[in-house]
């Protein structure tokens, strides 16, 4: 426990508040303007951008794979979009009605209020994994491109070599 006692005392409290004051401030001048009914949707946006850019740091302690992975799910847990409770028709990120469904202790609910998150998830995993087959392709295209061209120096070189003559050609730049 001294350890704890130790971290309070070293604390640089004026400059973390002062930062916070400094923070505070920055965004109350960006919202000052926004009309009051816009606010909480600003909010939302900026707080969930913020949170898939701490993502991306966290990401690069992850295997490959899940890298790809878990950005589709944090993306697809912010982002789909479910209903208001009640009779208003607003469409609300559907986490909010899953947290809302298992406060109110409504399994049933939760799970169909899931539903756009699990859409959405599928969607991106499948945008993925065409986007993993296009690289793939288009790697293996310049790799087989950049091997031709190597085996074709190659052999030019091999043919000068043994003649001893100095062929010239378009790509003898190249060589």
């Amino acid at each position: 426990m001294e350890w704890l006692q130790n971290l309070v005392k070293n604390l640089p409290l004026e400059a973390i508040s002062d930062a916070l004051a400094s923070l505070l401030s920055l965004w109350g001048g960006l919202v000052e303007n926004v009309p009051y009914g816009d606010l909480p949707f600003l909010v939302y946006v900026v707080s969930s951008v913020l949170v898939i850019l701490l993502w991306l740091f966290i990401m690069s302690m992850l295997p490959r794979p899940i890298k790809g992975m878990s950005l589709a799910l944090i993306i697809a847990v912010l982002f789909a979009p479910g209903t208001a409770a009640g009779d208003s028709g607003d469409i609300v990120p559907a986490i909010i009605g899953v947290a809302y469904n298992i406060l109110m202790k409504d399994f049933a609910g939760a799970l169909v209020a899931s539903l756009p998150i699990l859409a959405v998830f599928a969607v991106l995993l499948f945008l993925g994994a065409i986007w993993q087959m296009l690289k793939s392709v288009v790697t293996t295209h310049a790799q087989r491109a950049y091997d031709r061209d190597k085996i074709q120096a190659q052999k030019q070189y091999d043919l000068q070599a043994r003649t001893g003559k100095i062929i010239e050609t378009a790509d003898s730049d190249k060589l």
